[in-house]
């Protein structure tokens, strides 16, 4: 049932269990199951144990806190038994030398997976302290629009947010019963962190409103979206540059703000934490 990490567990191990020196300093099997590389490689191996089901539920910072502790294959194991999603959190949070560490040798389905799951300044970050022959490897892997958009933002020109802005973002027509937007959103795929705002656009996807998804919830089922939206969108322009964007996130404070072209036509959201915390951490 436990391990027993006290002097105690060593009298029983030559069967002298019943002499008791100190208090017993008991340490469960769950937490002291080990990653090993021969699990992670084995295709009969059990997948869910409890062990990696804890680690699967760990903040993306503290995944990579234990990561950077870890080093050669203790780590390698560590970071395979993670999920694509999981492992994007721990690379996104983990210092320079560890996401060089984690990214070598990196089987190349693997590699896109995790990519895959990283936004466009996310990946930014991350390429920046890469060795060059890894970056042109991984940006192979990428779709060509996310790669050229990577090339220009580590290139050092003048990076425009049409560069940045990511798809994942909700918009509905203003006509929609709120029961039914709700009922959308939780049968959707979307990642809990990317849900902070719901947009109100047109048939030609003009931006028209903006609703917060908090009083999304709190709002009666049988209202329209347009009855609780807000008409007075800030969003920015997709020739705008990502200084302009800082200075937005500074002003309003928003957790993402809409990037639409000349029509008001939405295109796409940058947020607060892919942006600025990246910018922030590359400065520090």
């Amino acid at each position: 049932m436990h391990v027993d990490i006290s002097f105690n567990g060593f009298l029983r191990k030559w069967g002298l269990g019943n002499l008791r020196w100190i208090h017993d300093n008991l340490a469960s099997w769950r937490y002291v199951q080990p990653f090993s590389l021969e699990d992670v490689a084995r295709k009969d191996a059990v997948s869910l144990s409890v062990t990696k089901e804890q680690a699967r539920e760990m903040p993306g910072e503290d995944l990579a806190d234990v990561l950077e502790v870890l080093s050669g294959e203790e780590q390698e194991a560590f970071f395979s038994a993670l999920d694509a999603e999981k492992a994007a959190e721990a690379l996104v949070h983990a210092e320079p030398r560890a996401k060089r560490q984690l990214i070598e040798d990196l089987p190349k389905e693997r590699a896109r997976a995790i990519l895959a799951e990283l936004s466009i300044p996310q990946l930014a970050d991350l390429f920046s302290v890469l060795p060059h022959d890894d970056v042109t490897e991984l940006t192979q892997i990428l779709p060509e629009g996310k790669a050229e958009s990577i090339r220009r933002i580590l290139s050092d020109q003048e990076v425009r947010l049409r560069d940045l802005m990511s798809s994942d973002y909700l918009a509905f027509a203003e006509g929609i019963p709120i029961g039914e937007a709700l009922r959308v959103i939780r049968t959707s795929s979307f990642d809990p962190e990317t849900i902070s705002y719901v947009y109100v656009v047109t048939e030609e996807k003009v931006l028209t409103g903006v609703v917060d998804i908090r009083e999304l919830i709190l709002a009666s089922d049988d209202r329209r979206l347009g009855e609780v939206m807000s008409p007075s969108v800030v969003s920015a322009d997709e020739d705008k540059t990502r200084e302009d964007l800082e200075e937005m996130f500074a002003k309003y404070h928003y957790r993402m703000v809409p990037i639409v072209d000349r029509q008001d036509r939405l295109l796409g959201v940058v947020r607060y934490n892919d942006l600025v915390q990246s910018l922030s951490e590359q400065e520090t």
